[in-house]
């Protein structure tokens, strides 16, 4: 069985969803720290002129570094939904299939969301319903592990604990610390994603735009044509 590992990210981009779609089980490493500048509570969009927008959601600053992703509080709700609704219209809104987009992704505007990773979760599933992802998602804080193993031993003891004999590692941070020797000795072969980014028609008339969030191929070209496409691209 093949395992995937990876921080919750919000409406993640189109490789994220790839790597999901590729394995057995995807775990979402729901106990870690919040990272800076990291997609765990923001996500890129892009609008006609070709400027770059972030859909940034509001967190309570207090100690929130410092504490497990899954018990970070988001604040200012209705705040930073409409202004990323605002955002959202403004990129989005001349697109052909804007509607069906966001009758689709609008749920999650309406739920009174009080933890950061219940909305990102959310986003994730939303996208997993759409693109027709069934690969299973577990938390890493429902798997027995031991708490204070990081990095490698981290994936090593996830991959173990969850019967897999696989792990699909993407071309990031994993890179610099995965052992692959010890990974094979314990059993797991680690094997690389290879996601080549699919290039399709934005809003506006700029260069196309690489890695944004998912939500912009599906705005741009439709639930039907997104399937497409992606699974064209795994």
């Amino acid at each position: 069985m093949m395992v995937a590992i990876h921080q919750p990210h919000y409406f993640p981009w189109l490789g994220y969803l790839a790597k999901m779609a590729s394995v057995d089980k995807f775990i979402l490493m729901d106990t870690v720290q919040l990272e800076k500048r990291s997609y765990m509570h923001r996500n890129r969009i892009i609008d006609p002129d070709g400027e770059v927008r972030y859909l940034n959601i509001s967190c309570e600053k207090k100690n929130h570094f410092c504490q497990e992703y899954k018990d970070i509080k988001i604040k200012d709700f209705e705040v930073w939904t409409n202004r990323q609704k605002g955002v959202l219209i403004r990129a989005y809104k001349k697109c052909v299939f804007f509607d069906e987009i966001w009758e689709a992704i609008s749920p999650i505007f309406n739920e009174k969301y009080e933890l950061l990773c219940d909305v990102a979760i959310h986003s994730i599933n939303i996208l997993r319903d759409i693109l027709q992802i069934n690969t299973p998602l577990v938390l890493q804080s429902e798997i027995t592990i031991d708490n204070s193993l990081k990095k490698d031993k981290l994936i090593l003891g996830l991959c173990k604990a969850a019967g897999a004999d696989a792990y699909f590692a993407g071309r990031g941070g994993s890179m610099q610390y995965l052992n692959l020797e010890e990974c094979e000795k314990e059993g797991i072969h680690v094997s690389f994603q290879e996601f080549q980014h699919p290039i399709y028609t934005q809003v506006g008339n700029h260069p196309f735009v690489p890695g944004l969030s998912t939500l912009d191929v599906l705005f741009n070209k439709g639930i039907n044509k997104s399937r497409e496409i992606f699974w064209k691209a795994i």
